[in-house]
């Protein structure tokens, strides 16, 4: 995904925005999105929220062949899990492919207690592989990687066709994917975003993580050409989930359609990395 020249980039973020835009926050450890439990459902065509809650998110994408499974959060999650799979009328042991946005424990750590009961094969980027499989050097159950996939690639299983994005930055492995949707004869562009939130710091000489600042600039860039009609992210609170869950009864998927929203997600991420970068610069100069 290199486009342009590392520092090209960075001036590209520098200089891009004009108006702040307010980027998703994290919850705290009490916050109700990580502890009141959520009842799986449908979010549009053949995609279903399956995360035991908001903060814990996991999507099913199901098919005649096979269901793809993102996320599986954390290994004690795992049996919530695959009752929700249950509840929404499909056969755990459908599960085809487990992926991970990114290779952290509340995305990955129920990666090998899902095989184990699932039978699926764990696909993950190169960068992120070696995480997964070594478990987090010891934070969570070490799971083998079946198939590693990279931007560009086309996961396919029956009818079900999802491209991967390389979006470096949270992690050197976010992957984020996109999909087509379809409801009452419309398509719809649908996005899983793996992460954009800076996880690490500093930004500037970074020896755990050197390329973080041009991987983020790269993938911001990147992120705000892509179409996007339905935005869904590694966690629910990203998307307002909280205030979408309630809308459904009434309006179905259409609780989900709403294009600006992911820009401004965006945008207000990338004005977190800027605002950093100027922070750090001011620093180094002093």
């Amino acid at each position: 995904m290199k486009f342009f020249t590392a520092t090209q980039v960075i001036v590209f973020c520098l200089f891009s925005l004009n108006v702040f835009a307010q980027s998703p926050q994290s919850v705290g450890q009490d916050h109700p999105d990580r502890t009141q439990p959520v009842e799986p459902f449908k979010i549009i065509d053949n995609i279903y929220f399956i995360g035991t809650t908001i903060q814990a998110a996991s999507y099913l994408i199901t098919g005649s062949q096979g269901h793809i499974l993102f996320d599986t959060t954390f290994e004690d999650r795992v049996p919530m899990m695959l009752e929700n799979i249950e509840k929404l009328g499909f056969n755990p042991r459908d599960v085809k492919m487990l992926i991970g946005t990114h290779a952290h424990s509340d995305h990955v750590g129920g990666h090998s207690l899902m095989q184990e009961m699932t039978g699926a094969d764990i696909l993950s980027s190169e960068e992120d592989k070696g995480v997964v499989e070594n478990g987090g050097d010891g934070s969570w159950a070490p799971a083998e990687v079946n198939r590693v996939i990279d931007g560009g690639d086309v996961v396919s299983l029956g009818e079900i066709e999802i491209k991967v994005h390389d979006t470096p930055g949270h992690t050197p492995g976010t992957l984020t994917f996109t999909m087509v949707a379809e409801e009452e004869g419309q398509k719809y562009n649908v996005i899983l975003l793996g992460g954009l939130r800076i996880a690490t710091r500093p930004l500037l000489g970074n020896k755990d993580y050197p390329n973080i600042a041009d991987d983020m600039a790269e993938t911001f860039y990147y992120l705000q050409n892509l179409p996007v009609d339905v935005y869904l992210g590694a966690h629910g609170y990203w998307y307002d989930l909280r205030n979408k869950i309630p809308r459904i009864p009434q309006e179905g998927y259409r609780a989900f359609i709403n294009p600006e929203e992911y820009r401004r997600a965006v945008d207000g991420w990338q004005q977190v990395f800027v605002n950093m970068l100027a922070e750090e610069g001011k620093a180094l100069v002093k």
